[in-house]
């Protein structure tokens, strides 16, 4: 791997120069001089050197416009640096699959997984079964943790097209470009900007990486067995931009409508595209080739192309386009298909990227799901029952009552509201234009589930327009979503009341299953990152066994974010630490935030992670795997109740929710453009438990502590060091759960976050000597169960943070200065440079929440 990496390192280099002409040409030499400067210091003082000093003072010294342009510097580096590691990512890759044999398969590759299959006794029947079996649906979410502007994007993605050609004037001008762009949204984004941006990477990269899957899956059945199958594709899309309601009061009936056009839009203009393509690449004479009735009737009415039967079908198919379905359009393709099982070699290569993309997208591209909390949905069923004269005080009963009263209402199929009946309350008005607006229809999540009743609310407002049957539900899947660590608790005993109602049993029969999800941000910022792990994992367990003695399919819907606080880090490994058992033929994760950029900004590195997924997912739902020893399970329990005793001890003591708003810059980030949710979940509060998780993280990660990734993990060295060294070695979830809090804790740099102590009241400082203290025995427990460093398993992200700490600490130490001043004066000079210095931070740490 020496060539790649010194691609790498000559890339970067490159980069680097051409970003210090751009600034010379826009800023001026004086100002580059700066940024060297205080470079040279930060690199210096990583070295050990006692520069610190001299550093805070040259940054104390420095005017507005001085700090924002050198933020803005160092932020567009790590832009260029993102970017090139990218492209390293993608040769490494090309390497690696050039080098793979069937003796010696990639990790977590195609042939990998196909061989394991078979090693495992998987005849080529039983291995084709259980891959089309599978459905794995990755759901596109706004979370605001992808915080650079389109506009960026597109420079960088066009800079990334001009470093494959090389020359050196049009790389300049782009960075320039680049450079001089203002990173900074004038206004925060609509819910409609973040639906454009949030699927953009489906008619883009995956709309190219989906059918490369699977016709490299397919490739590697045929290696290991000696047959190539045809399967379908093993991944699907959801979306929530424009359904998640949640907190969120500018997502409107309208903007869900929106959402769903726009989707719909998108994908017809891509179908559009690809039959052009076939109609001018399926110039098959039928004097040479027998054409099959189907596809001679299928073009009947087309005056053109003479003789060429397939161009006149696939023209007829897009000028039918907009009254079909998708359904039909699969139907036509596989008879067109069929037509030419003489000629495989052309089916696979232009028949078979239209047959996976209407199969993975279909016409909806990524249907929408919805999302309420559950006290919106009672209060809007609650003004449905006073307008039928059934129950005038709904909300004074016990949820067993109102179970019991749902139940009973959804044995008929009689709404409740007067005919001509206009709400009164926002919430039936917005919950029943929602219903009526939503056309491509995924699922309706209820979050904050604490009770059956919940979900029969769903069922309810669906009966108002038309969308419930008696005996069969609703024709989408209305989905439990457990966040806290009490409802967690509980969830086994809500899944399994649910399974017993007779409303709601016969909709997931009516379904094929039931899909449960679970929260790991709220969980987290609730309980602490130990507790919260081991409660997921046991809740999972519990629901999955329920589910099997009611005899029903539970499906699973991981509410995951990007920082290993939320349950983020490498997917493919957590798919590994699942629960035994639990996974099933069908799993749902969420994507969102600057992970979309990640994992799908280029259609290489798409099918790289879809792989890798893939690979974990495949194995996992057979079923095996190994499960924990009886003494594990308990030993963690304790140490998890320890953990939780820790966490609310500190965040629910006396003065620290005062600590964290001085020590962090939260208040600064609910004022920072980049996403249309608020960061409260009802205005400005004084406690942590009304803080949105995701800026809860974000906080954290700014200055460089990144507690919720961590903190309470101490609890463990309560437990023997043997056992716990035991428990990595055999238990792939606490091994999992554990390298995530190593990644945390390395990211974290203590001597950066002690910067922003100067910011805190001195009463208040006890809390900070409290986390150094945790964190540095949190370091030393894991070394000691690893009996190795932190990331001796992770040794790219070693280097990745050893290499960027002297870039990223810069925008930390003007960011300190920036916050004392604007504090002081509420100047808006100030405000622009502090925003950029939080867009900094972001970029150079990547995982931002």
């Amino acid at each position: 791997m020496t060539e790649p990496f010194e691609a790498l390192r000559r890339e970067v280099d490159l980069l680097g120069r051409l970003l210090g002409e751009a600034i010379r040409a826009v800023s001026g030499e004086r100002f580059f001089a700066l940024v060297e400067e205080v470079r040279l210091l930060a690199k210096a003082r990583r070295r050990g050197e006692e520069v610190a000093e001299a550093l805070i003072r040259r940054v104390q010294a420095l005017s507005p416009e001085e700090a924002e342009a050198l933020v803005r510097a160092f932020t567009h580096y790590f832009h260029l640096v993102n970017l090139a590691e990218e492209r390293h990512r993608v040769r490494v890759n090309r390497l690696r699959a050039q080098a793979e044999t069937l003796e010696t398969p990639r990790p977590e590759s195609f042939l990998a997984l196909v061989k394991a299959l078979k090693e495992r006794g998987l005849s080529y029947e039983e291995a084709v079964a259980h891959l089309s079996s599978l459905t794995l649906l990755l759901t596109f979410t706004a979370h605001p943790t992808e915080t650079r502007r389109r506009t960026l994007r597109h420079h960088l993605e066009a800079l990334q097209e001009e470093l494959e050609g090389g020359e050196a004037e049009r790389l300049l001008a782009r960075v320039i470009l680049l450079y001089a762009t203002e990173e900074i949204r004038k206004m925060r984004p609509t819910v409609e900007d973040e639906i454009k941006g949030g699927l953009y990477y489906l008619p883009t990269t995956l709309w190219q990486a989906v059918p490369r899957a699977v016709a490299a899956l397919e490739e590697a059945v045929e290696r290991v067995y000696g047959k190539r199958p045809t399967l379908p594709p093993f991944v699907r899309f959801r979306s929530w931009i424009g359904g998640d309601r949640d907190g969120n009061p500018h997502v409107t009936p309208e903007v869900t409508r929106f959402a769903g056009e726009y989707a719909r839009r998108v994908a017809r203009e891509k179908l559009l595209s690809e039959l052009d393509r076939l109609i001018r690449d399926l110039s098959l004479s039928e004097e040479r080739l027998p054409v099959p009735r189907e596809v001679r009737e299928g073009g009947e009415g087309v005056d053109r192309f003479q003789g060429e039967a397939y161009r006149r079908f696939f023209l007829r198919l897009a000028q039918r386009l907009p009254e079909a379905t998708t359904r039909d359009l699969l139907r036509q393709v596989e008879e067109a298909r069929r037509g030419l099982r003489t000629l495989p070699a052309v089916a696979r290569v232009h028949l078979d990227p239209l047959r996976v993309r209407l199969q993975a997208f279909g016409l909806e591209l990524a249907p929408l799901d919805l999302r309420e909390e559950s006290g919106r949905l009672l209060e809007a069923v609650a003004e449905l029952f006073r307008a039928g004269g059934v129950q005038e005080d709904l909300l004074a009963l016990s949820p067993e009552a109102q179970e019991d009263l749902f139940t009973r209402e959804l044995l008929s199929p009689r709404p409740l509201a007067p005919v001509g009946y206009e709400p009164e309350g926002e919430a039936l008005r917005v919950a029943l234009g929602a219903l009526r607006a939503w056309r491509d229809r995924g699922a309706h999540v209820v979050s904050m589930t604490h009770h059956p009743r919940d979900l029969l609310a769903v069922f309810l407002l669906a009966r108002e327009v038309g969308l419930y049957r008696v005996g069969e539900g609703v024709p989408f899947d209305v989905v439990p979503l457990f966040e806290t660590l009490e409802d967690l608790d509980r969830a086994p005993e809500v899944v399994g009341r649910l399974l017993e109602n007779p409303v709601f049993l016969a909709h997931v029969r009516a379904r094929g299953g039931l899909e449960v999800m679970i929260g790991y941000s709220d969980s987290n910022k609730d309980a602490g990152f130990l507790a919260a792990n081991l409660a997921l994992y046991e809740a999972q367990e519990a629901i999955a066994r329920v589910g099997r003695e009611k005899g029903v399919p539970v499906h699973f819907f991981h509410g995951r974010g990007t920082s290993t606080a939320r349950g983020g880090g490498p997917a493919g490994r957590a798919i590994a630490g699942l629960p035994p058992g639990s996974v099933g033929r069908r799993i749902r994760l969420t994507e969102q935030g600057e992970a979309l950029a990640d994992r799908y900004g280029h259609p290489e590195l798409a099918l790289r992670h879809l792989e890798q997924l893939l690979y974990h997912f495949a194995q996992a739902a057979l079923g095996e795997g190994r499960e924990p020893l009886p003494e594990w399970r308990l030993a963690l329990r304790e140490a998890a109740w320890e953990s939780v005793r820790r966490y609310r001890a500190l965040v629910e003591a006396e003065g620290f929710f005062p600590f964290f708003e001085a020590f962090t810059p939260i208040r600064e980030l609910s004022e920072l453009p980049i996403a249309s949710r608020p960061v409260y979940r009802h205005g400005r509060v004084r406690d942590v438990r009304d803080l949105r998780a995701i800026p809860w993280v974000m906080a954290w990660t700014q200055v460089r502590l990144i507690l919720p990734g961590w903190y309470g993990l101490s609890a463990l060295e309560t437990l023997p060091l043997p056992l716990l060294r035991e428990m990595y070695r055999g238990w792939p979830f606490f091994a999992a759960t554990l390298e995530s809090a190593a990644m945390a804790l390395a990211k974290a740099d203590l001597g950066v976050a002690r910067l922003y102590l100067s910011l805190v009241p001195e009463p208040l400082h006890p809390f900070f000597h409290r986390l150094e203290a945790e964190y540095h025995r949190t370091v030393a427990l894991l070394e000691e169960v690893f009996q190795a460093p932190l990331l001796h398993n992770q040794k790219t992200l070693a280097r990745q943070i050893e290499l960027r700490n002297p870039y990223v600490d810069p925008i930390n130490f003007v960011q300190v200065e920036l916050l004392r001043r604007y504090r002081a004066s509420q100047d808006e000079a100030l405000k622009r440079g502090l925003m950029l210095s939080l867009l900094g931070v972001a970029a150079g740490l990547r995982n931002a929440g």
